[in-house]
């Protein structure tokens, strides 16, 4: 399951649905929705995940602004299958 690329690629539309969800939801009830707020937890949890998907992907050849923006879209659905090679750089 963890080397399955369709795996991956589905947490990764899981996470864009999250993130459309969370702006449009910000957008019409502002902070006080309880689907904002677990939003708002997952974007911090991707901050938070920068320095080590920096770790993670080290040995590959992807330039720093992708690797920030993609773990903060993706978090760890990103560079974990990047790690393993199942994401190409």
């Amino acid at each position: 399951m963890l080397d399955d690329k369709r795996f991956w690629l589905a947490n990764n539309a899981g996470a864009l649905v999250l993130h459309a969800l969370g702006i449009g939801f910000y957008i019409l009830h502002g902070f006080d929705h309880l689907l904002v707020q677990l939003w708002a937890l997952v974007v911090v949890i991707h901050i938070l995940e920068i320095p080590v998907a920096f770790l993670a992907v080290r040995e590959k050849t992807i330039p720093w602004g992708l690797t920030v923006i993609n773990t903060l879209l993706f978090g760890f659905t990103w560079w974990v299958p990047t790690q393993r090679g199942i994401y190409h750089a």
